[in-house]
């Protein structure tokens, strides 16, 4: 079974040279800036808006070689399947489709056929491919899908299936990465979600970068109480908080590389925004 680029050409370009030119351009962008040179990364924390919005955000991860990469893991929320909480659903692929070839794909234990349209239609599970494609080796890449936790204990329950799935060796020695795809805060009258009256970038700004500071430390009981006091619209938090329990227990260090919003890509005014936190751990 293999997974089809179902966004290329709206999300970004279905045209291979200039997918590949994006690519490249904003990988050559980051490397400008001293505070992604510090791979390779174990674990990462990636956006998953359009190219246009989240290749800012996406590259950071790929400015790293990574001589030992054999496999990666993409976890993302589901935006369009209505998945049960605490589920991690995952089906079973050989491969996926970008407009730079096919990424040949590696399955969990856990993955079951009734998972694959979801796991098809999911866009936030696309956009770090062509990424994938572009790389000197290209890894095998596995894909799931974690909406939300009812308890904290959830969380762990399904790190603790993902290490004995990958291997903690595998992970400690940088074989296997994990990827959780999430955008931040979706703010404004458009999403639902309008607590602040003035000044409401600088104090989603404020909320974020808390959330981030957490996960980034491995608070992940903290975090996932802040996200529930705080009626996050953060839509990967569930997989951010499993990637961050991931490199709390191989003691990884964890920082913030880059946030930024689509007010800051679009220069727009618009009450409506979305922000995009790139965490990345070594």
């Amino acid at each position: 079974m293999i997974r089809h680029a179902l966004y290329a050409g709206s999300w970004y370009p279905a045209d291979a040279k200039d997918l590949q030119a994006l690519v490249a351009q904003s990988i050559e962008e980051a490397r400008k800036r001293a505070t992604y040179q510090r791979g390779p990364y174990r674990f990462a924390v990636l956006p998953h808006a359009g190219l246009f919005y989240s290749k800012a955000g996406i590259a950071p991860f790929f400015t790293a070689s990574y001589p030992d990469l054999e496999r990666i893991l993409i976890l993302s929320p589901s935006h369009y399947a209505n998945l049960k909480s605490d589920i991690l659903a995952s089906a079973p692929l050989s491969g996926c489709q970008t407009p730079l070839g096919v990424l040949e794909g590696f399955n969990l234990s856990s993955a079951q056929d009734k998972y694959f349209s979801a796991i098809q239609s999911e866009h936030a599970l696309e956009m770090v491919l062509p990424y994938i494609a572009s790389m000197p080796d290209r890894p095998k890449v596995g894909l799931a899908l974690i909406s939300r936790f009812s308890d904290p204990d959830h969380i762990h329950a399904i790190a603790d299936q993902l290490v004995a799935d990958l291997g903690e060796e595998n992970l400690r020695l940088g074989k296997t990465v994990v990827i959780a795809s999430s955008d931040f805060t979706h703010y404004g009258p458009r999403f639902g979600y309008t607590p602040y009256q003035d000044g409401a970038p600088k104090k989603v700004r404020e909320d974020d970068l808390a959330l981030s500071h957490l996960l980034c430390d491995g608070r992940v009981n903290e975090a996932y109480a802040f996200c529930a006091s705080h009626h996050s619209t953060v839509c990967g938090y569930a997989p951010s908080l499993v990637v961050s329990d991931l490199a709390q227990r191989l003691q990884c260090t964890g920082w913030v590389a880059d946030y930024y919003t689509s007010q800051d890509v679009s220069s727009s005014e618009d009450a409506n925004f979305v922000a995009y936190s790139t965490i990345l751990w070594r």
